[in-house]
């Protein structure tokens, strides 16, 4: 890691190990080693351990490294044209675990996972999305020609002064009802064609498997679209800069072989 001077601190425990690159940090400043009083190289290195230990066997960078879209079922796959990212925690480390805002169980370990994303499979997302919020326009837009003619609206008053009110409540609330319906129908059509609900992605469910779970609750779950994937952090790091330590997941398992079994159990008991 490169310090914000430029200069590479040589001298730090981590530095060119495995710990090192798995951390992915901008600059050696903002490693926690050197943010610390004192340094912290042995617990931080016993931390990105476990990091590690806790990912799918086959890792996350996979997800936003391919050129193709990774939410598209079909062939031929529609190209990378951003990125849908989904926020995990996990409940280890539990000497660093919180309850976040709006978080039903504590959070240790912090995760985006970043899926390619085509801009069809954009457009299906945020199309069903927003379908409930735009379903109460049609209706709307084609009574208010009525309401604005005095005439037409002076009538409604005259049956009742709270006429008009209640018409474009009940006109609302039927059009929310339709987007909705709407949104189921096209959901089970683009689920043909694509990972419509992420959860039910491969990836997602190797996370739920040891234990990671989704930050923002488990249903009709919106990804935050970008351009650009995010570059450093923990499980930002690509392949090719973790080429230079390999894995070896015997060693760190055979450290402890009931640890990852334990979160095999657990999902399997709440399922």
């Amino acid at each position: 890691m490169k310090q914000q001077t430029g200069k590479t601190d040589t001298a730090c425990a981590l530095y060119e190990s495995r710990a090192c690159a798995i951390l992915n940090q901008r600059s050696c400043a903002d490693c926690p080693v050197h943010q610390s009083e004192g340094g912290c190289a042995e617990e931080t290195a016993e931390f990105v351990e476990r990091f590690e230990q806790l990912l799918p066997e086959d890792g996350i960078a996979y997800l936003f490294e391919s050129k193709t879209c990774v939410l598209c079922k079909t062939e031929p796959k529609g190209a990378r044209s951003g990125y849908a990212i989904l926020d995990f925690g996990h409940k280890e480390p539990k000497e660093l675990a919180q309850r976040k805002l709006m978080q039903k169980q504590s959070v240790g370990f912090m995760v985006p996972l970043q899926f390619a994303c085509c801009r069809k499979c954009r457009a299906r997302l945020l199309l069903c999305e927003y379908l409930p919020l735009l379903g109460p326009i049609v209706p709307l837009a084609l009574i208010s020609p009525v309401l604005a003619n005095p005439h037409w609206l002076q009538s409604l008053r005259a049956v009742a002064g709270w006429l008009p009110f209640v018409l474009v409540a009940v006109l609302a609330g039927v059009g929310y009802a339709a987007g909705r319906i709407l949104q189921n129908v096209l959901g089970k059509r683009f689920e043909q064609k694509m990972y419509f609900d992420l959860m039910g992605h491969p990836a997602s469910k190797a996370m739920k498997k040891r234990g990671w779970f989704p930050l923002f609750g488990e249903k009709r779950i919106v990804p935050v679209f970008t351009k650009k994937r995010i570059r450093y952090g923990l499980g930002a790091a690509s392949t090719k800069s973790l080429s230079n330590a390999p894995r070896d997941r015997a060693d760190e398992e055979a450290k402890n072989p009931d640890f990852i079994e334990d979160f095999s159990e657990n999902e399997a008991i709440s399922d």
